[in-house]
Formats: C-alpha cells, sequence, structure tokens
C-alpha cells in the first residue's frame, strides 16, 4: 500500500482497529455525515475490501469496483479503493478513511486522528499489535468505547481501565451504546438521528458527541 501525500490544509482520520465486527464503519458514516451537514468539504475513502461503507452511503444501491467513486451530497464524496491509497491531492477538507482490520494499514497512512474503537478485551489486544505503528504514524490517537455496555458493566469498567494505560492515547470515557436506532441505521442506510424514532435518543446524543469531538480534534471547532 502507497502512503497517502495530502494537501497540510486538509485534514484526515482514520477509523481503525486490527479487529473487524466492532462497529468502525458504522462511526465512519456518521462522522461523513455529520461533517458534511455542516459544509465541511468530506472525501470518504474505503480501504476495505468488503465495502460497506459505500453501500451504505449509496443507499445500497452499489456495485463495488476498484477505484469507484461517487457523489453522495453537495459536500460529501466517496471513494472505494480496497487495500491503496489513490497517491494524489483532494480538493477537500476532511479525509475520512474507513480501514480494514490489517495491522500493515498504521504503517503506510498518516492522520491527524485515529478513532480506534473497542468493544472488549480482545479490541484492546488488537490494538497492542498495531500501537507502536499508530504512535510513528502520528496524529492523535482517540479510544472509543462502542457497544461496550453489552458486556456488563464490571466488565466495563475493566476495560476502561485498560484503555487508561495504554500510552500516548486518549480515552473517550463517554461510551457509544449498543442501540436499536443505530443498528437500524445500517439497515436504513441513514445516521441514526434520521431514522424513526432515532433523533434525540441516547445512541443519538452519544454519536453526535463523538463526531463533535473527533472534527474539534481536527481544528474545526469554528465550523461546528
Amino acid at each position: 500500500m502507497d502512503t497517502c501525500h495530502v494537501d497540510r490544509a486538509m485534514k484526515t482520520i482514520a477509523v481503525f482497529n486490527n479487529k473487524g465486527g466492532i462497529g468502525k464503519t458504522t462511526i465512519a458514516v456518521h462522522l461523513a455525515l455529520y461533517a458534511a451537514a455542516r459544509r465541511i468539504r468530506v472525501l470518504v475513502i474505503c480501504l476495505d475490501r468488503q465495502g460497506d461503507i459505500c453501500r451504505w452511503l449509496a443507499g445500497g444501491d452499489c456495485l463495488l469496483q476498484d477505484g469507484l467513486t461517487f457523489q453522495h451530497s453537495e459536500y460529501l464524496r466517496v471513494l472505494y479503493s480496497p487495500g491503496e491509497l489513490p497517491n494524489r491531492r483532494w480538493d477537500v477538507d476532511l479525509v475520512i478513511v474507513d480501514c480494514p482490520p490489517a495491522v500493515e494499514t498504521a504503517d503506510s497512512l498518516s492522520a491527524d486522528v485515529w478513532l480506534v474503537p473497542l468493544d472488549g478485551r480482545l479490541a484492546i489486544e488488537n490494538l497492542g499489535n498495531i500501537h507502536a505503528s499508530l504512535c510513528a504514524a502520528g496524529g492523535k490517537i482517540m479510544l472509543v468505547l462502542n457497544r461496550c455496555d453489552m458486556i456488563g458493566k464490571r466488565a466495563l469498567e475493566g476495560l476502561r481501565e485498560a484503555a487508561h494505560l495504554i500510552p500516548n492515547a486518549y480515552v473517550r470515557d463517554e461510551t457509544i451504546p449498543a442501540t436499536a436506532p443505530i443498528a437500524k441505521a445500517a439497515e436504513y442506510f441513514r445516521p441514526v438521528w434520521k431514522v424513526p424514532h432515532g433523533a434525540k435518543t441516547k445512541g443519538d446524543r452519544a454519536m453526535q458527541s463523538l463526531c463533535h469531538e473527533a472534527l474539534t480534534a481536527c481544528s474545526f471547532e469554528g465550523r461546528l
């Protein structure tokens, strides 16, 4: 995978952990839609061969082909480039990279913010395999406790304590809950705040709080 060279004025957020099925795509979709709604020009790059973020943002109607690109809205463009970051400059404010669970990703990508979902002990263990590379790549490492209410209160506190022991990482103590509205989001191809009975729910508030904090970490606070 080639290293991606980007304009210094452009910010990059990579959603990544070396573990599948922990909500990376869900977080990346919500972040992209939240930013675009605030007139931040966003490019989503899907590095994951599964291409779920492309299908989601295409409303389910998407024939995946390497290099596929489409305009979701005025402020949001999507690129499917599995396993390889295109070596070019982009006329956007923010690139959001939906990463596959592959160790080499951290060695070939630089980001202003690494959003790392954690849903349990295995996610912590898999983070250990990439932590040194994330630190070397630069950027802020933000650990997101995602759907951790499912593991029980005692296990959640243990996970939070373990996360706080990880060097050079910031832990968001506010969790993203496992809620029906968030689960519906992928089925409706919409963000949680636009699914039936999703707006102003616990999941909606938590997801928007995460998006706001991630964009603030990239110095977009004046546009929020």
